[in-house]
């Protein structure tokens, strides 16, 4: 499995392949109900799910691309069936294939798994997944599934620059909507530029490297410093900070 993950493309689908097949074999030896299948169910559907990822990626132009990611995720549901992991890569299959209604089907099966589970729990997934299935709520517009997610991440680290910046990219996107008032509209781009600000502050700050994420972020407070022109310095002091976001701060972010 670790020759998968340091390998490319077919190589890596290789090493992941022969992973997976010890996997089953070694799960054919325990009782289907046992902890340690259970287990090695888990492996083999992550497993089959970075296998996808790899035909949704960088073997995106392989003629069977698209019937192996079909294959691995069908294999990966019967391995795991309650994964939030293979959800939400069967939704990134599914916005590829422009089946916007059944990737957002898929999304809300995934969170369904683990949403309401406490703090800690192991079939909560990890940090960089979820900040993943953020980009995903946000193509098919499931914005207060977006910004649940977004609450939780908050609560376990706020020095990160992703969750800033997508949380100012929630913020932005939901300010876009059609129809939507336009008090209601500026209300959300403020929060929005708080919450990119907060990320170009930590960026700086920690000298991370993604500076397409970083000129993505100064592009939108660029947009909205257009239409809500931002406060005056002096306007800034007087109220104190009130609205500003403390990058050190472990206090609540703005809500929806």
């Amino acid at each position: 499995m670790c020759l998968g993950q340091l390998s490319g493309e077919l190589d890596a689908i290789q090493c992941f392949q022969k992973g997976v097949e010890l996997m089953e074999k070694q799960k054919k030896t325990y009782d289907p109900v046992s902890q340690e299948a259970i287990t090695l169910g888990n492996k083999i559907a992550s497993a089959l799910c970075s296998m996808t990822e790899i035909y949704l990626t960088d073997c995106c132009f392989e003629a069977d691309a698209e019937q192996k990611c079909e294959q691995y995720l069908e294999t990966a549901q019967l391995a795991d069936p309650k994964s939030p992991e293979v959800y939400q890569m069967l939704a990134s299959v599914r916005l590829s294939q422009v089946r916007n209604d059944e990737a957002r089907a898929a999304l809300e099966h995934s969170l369904q798994l683990w949403s309401d589970k406490d703090p800690g729990d192991p079939s909560i997934p990890i940090y960089d997944t979820r900040l993943a299935l953020v980009k995903l709520l946000l193509e098919v517009q499931l914005y207060a599934e977006a910004f649940n997610v977004l609450e939780g991440l908050q609560k376990e680290n706020d020095q990160s620059v992703d969750l800033w910046y997508l949380w100012g990219w929630s913020y932005y996107c939901l300010g876009e909507e059609q129809d939507l008032p336009e008090e209601e509209r500026k209300h959300h781009w403020e929060d929005a530029r708080d919450c990119l600000e907060t990320a170009i502050k930590i960026y700086n700050a920690t000298g991370a490297d993604d500076e397409a994420m970083l000129q993505h972020a100064q592009e939108l407070v660029h947009n909205i410093n257009a239409v809500i022109p931002a406060s005056a310095p002096e306007e800034e002091a007087e109220d104190d900070g009130e609205h500003d976001l403390d990058i050190d701060s472990d206090d609540d972010a703005m809500e929806l």
